[in-house]
């Protein structure tokens, strides 16, 4: 794997999954930072110290400023600083934090603008965390910024913060999560909580994440994967039509989650994107389906959508989050998350072989729970799996999955030497 593992000065990722261990360690390593040419792959960080114990109990700035120095000592292990991240992905347990976590953040990460995506979390790791920082960098190439503002000309929020719509390198797009909000910050669709008010912010997500794209140089046919967020499972059927209209024939790749809350409590959906740029041909679009064939846990919803399993583009592979649905659309393991997850990795191995890869290539994994009771069977089986490969690792526990069988899963990146 053309890739170099630079591991961080604090605790491992993994080490929070085990609270009631006599130690909190795994055998199994796992990356604070990897390198992939420009692109640094990093574990999700937090406040946990290497001992197990918690930075800033009950203050979110201290904690914020704990996460940071993780991801900072992780980037510079691999070359880079805090000024080369291009994407945060923050998740909190409670919206009150968010002025002190973003402040804190904003002074970190002054002139940076990075893009963004906030989210309010059912869980992290340990019940003392308040803060979950997912960053995601380019060291070493050059990376535009589009669209910058300060984050109190957005909806007048008093928040000290800068940020962009877009961060644009050679060989990858990223974009700020897209919620039902116009571009300028200055009106918001779908101020209801129905059906059709979640719709009306799906519409206005997608079309802005178009011309984001456009203005990045890109497009929609280079979204290799999508993250959906909603607030309430029930908004799936108006949602995914929605998405399924304004990537018709593209097939990305998806994860659907359940959250509690966003930025902003009017907002209902938020969507992420992973924008791969396009090199000697279209991306290669693996075991592509239409969602009303196919089943999400055990039943069939109607989504109207085009979708795929893997993507490869260039040497990246990204799978669709894998479950306990194996791939013959069985599901597995009802009421045991241990044996969901276990078919969702027999799931991993076979999509990466089919893409050219391996479980050796695997550069980051992010695992869902929908309890955190689930975290440590989960999370030891996902590691045991990658059977010693040093990894990235993130770990959430969210509010929901695409149905209320499914108990977690789990997202993969690999990246080959050829």
């Amino acid at each position: 794997m053309a890739c170099v593992f630079r591991h961080f000065h604090g605790a491992m990722p993994h080490s929070v999954l085990l609270p009631f261990a006599p130690s909190p360690f795994l055998s199994i390593a796992a990356a604070g930072a990897l390198s992939c040419g420009s692109r640094v792959f990093l574990s999700g960080r937090s406040a946990l110290r290497p001992d197990g114990s918690v930075a800033g109990l009950g203050d979110p700035t201290a904690q914020t400023h704990a996460a940071l120095d993780s991801i900072e000592s992780a980037l510079q292990a691999a070359g880079g600083a805090l000024r080369d991240i291009t994407k945060l992905t923050t998740s909190l347990v409670d919206r009150a934090h968010r002025k002190p976590v973003y402040e804190a953040i904003g002074h970190r990460l002054r002139d940076v603008f990075p893009v963004s995506t906030g989210l309010i979390a059912a869980g992290l790791p340990l019940p003392e965390l308040m803060v979950q920082i997912d960053a995601e960098a380019i060291v070493g190439a050059p990376v535009r910024r589009l669209r910058t503002f300060e984050l109190k000309d957005w909806f007048s929020q008093d928040i000290a913060w800068q940020g962009a719509m877009a961060a644009a390198s050679g060989s990858e797009v990223f974009v700020r999560g897209q919620t039902g909000a116009t571009l300028d910050g200055s009106a918001m669709a779908g101020l209801g909580r129905r059906p059709e008010d979640v719709a009306a912010q799906a519409d206005l997500a997608l079309s802005n994440l178009a011309t984001l794209l456009r203005e990045a140089g890109s497009g929609m046919e280079e979204v290799c994967k999508i993250t959906v967020y909603i607030s309430d499972r029930a908004y799936r059927a108006a949602v995914y039509p929605v998405i399924g209209r304004h990537f018709r024939g593209i097939h990305p790749v998806s994860t659907g989650l359940i959250v509690t809350g966003f930025a902003r409590p009017e907002i209902l959906f938020e969507i992420d994107v992973h924008v791969m740029r396009r090199q000697g041909g279209p991306h290669l679009r693996l075991r592509r389906y239409h969602s009303n064939a196919v089943r999400y846990g055990s039943e069939q919803q109607s989504l109207d959508c085009d979708f795929c399993m893997a993507v490869r583009a260039g040497n990246q592979v990204i799978l669709r989050g894998q479950t306990a649905t194996d791939l013959n659309e069985v599901m597995h393991g009802i009421g045991d998350p241990v044996a969901q997850v276990e078919q969702a990795m027999d799931n991993v191995a076979v999509l990466l072989g089919e893409a050219g890869a391996s479980l050796a290539d695997v550069v980051k994994a992010t695992v869902f729970v929908t309890d955190r009771a689930y975290l440590p069977r989960v999370t030891d089986v996902v590691l045991r799996r990658l059977d010693g490969v040093t990894a990235c690792f993130t770990a959430l526990v969210v509010k929901g999955l695409a149905s209320p069988e499914l108990l977690m899963e789990v997202d993969i990146t690999a990246v080959t030497s050829g």
